[in-house]
């Protein structure tokens, strides 16, 4: 948990791009394995067009978007559970929708004076 707080920081202070850590998150998460593996398949090695890879939280307060960040999914559900404000119903939806890796909109909570839109893309 160490490595990934550390990531976490340095992509908020700019050092990292979202996509330079989902790639060194998904190193560290990748299984190890004592034997060679068998070549993969055409469609183990590409990420499938249809499944969400980022999930996208936007916060507007005012009229006024204050939040607009992109998590890499290997790190967006355990990071879901870090959202101040979301009831545990909201965080199981962000989780399934993760696991489903289905994209578009999974949270929308809002009134005329700001919104919370969390979307997987």
């Amino acid at each position: 948990m160490a490595d990934v707080d550390k990531i976490l920081r340095l992509v908020a202070e700019g050092a990292l791009t979202p996509e330079e850590a989902d790639e060194i998150l998904g190193a560290l998460n990748a299984p190890h394995q004592a034997e060679p593996a068998a070549e993969p398949t055409q469609a183990a090695r590409a990420p499938s067009q249809d499944t969400a890879r980022h999930l996208r939280i936007e916060v507007t307060e005012g009229g006024r978007r204050v939040v607009n960040l992109r998590v890499p999914m290997n790190i967006a559900g355990w990071a879901s559970a870090y959202l101040p404000g979301l009831s545990d119903q909201d965080t199981e939806r962000i989780r399934g929708a993760i696991a489903s890796g289905v994209r578009g909109p999974i949270i929308d909570i809002g009134d005329e004076d700001g919104r919370v839109l969390i979307t997987s893309e």
